[in-house]
């Protein structure tokens, strides 16, 4: 199965792991830890434990509050701000319905409504029944093998 696949397609994706990696590492020294003296360093730390597949085995899964914050993440509870939390959560009940309702993959929307919507393109494949039809009822009296005996 594996011979589909070039030796190029394992270098793609070494490349995007790396990709990842570098780019939250960045972006926490950039934004969460900007200014602090040890920020790059800490953005690495949690950039290289985000990454660690060992740890988390699979892409999204679930990292709770806490585990963040002992990783050192400065995280706000949304509760904290009704109106921030409706705000975020109606955001994101759009986006998740949308999602999960059409053929949207990718969507950007800026403050003036105007929107570029990246869809796939659904394909309704019908298939024939499962199980093959059963075999017609003989009319009553016939004894006949549904099939022709061969003579020797």
């Amino acid at each position: 199965m594996l011979q589909q696949y070039g030796p190029d397609l394992l270098i793609q994706c070494q490349n995007v792991s790396a990709l990842s990696v570098d780019l939250v590492e960045a972006w926490l020294t950039a934004y969460m830890f900007k200014g602090e003296a040890d920020g790059p360093d800490r953005a690495k730390s949690i950039a290289t434990w985000l990454a660690n597949h060992a740890e988390f085995k699979m892409h999204g899964r679930h990292i709770n509050r806490e585990q963040l914050r002992a990783r050192g993440l400065k995280i706000l509870n949304l509760e904290d701000d009704k109106d921030q939390q409706d705000f975020i959560l109606s955001i994101y009940h759009a986006t998740t319905h949308s999602f999960t309702h059409s053929g949207a993959v990718k969507i950007i929307e800026n403050h003036r409504g105007n929107a570029y919507i990246e869809q796939v393109q659904q394909v309704l494949v019908q298939s024939g029944p499962m199980m093959p039809a059963p075999p017609s009822a003989q009319p009553p009296g016939k004894t006949e093998p549904p099939f022709k005996k061969k003579h020797r």
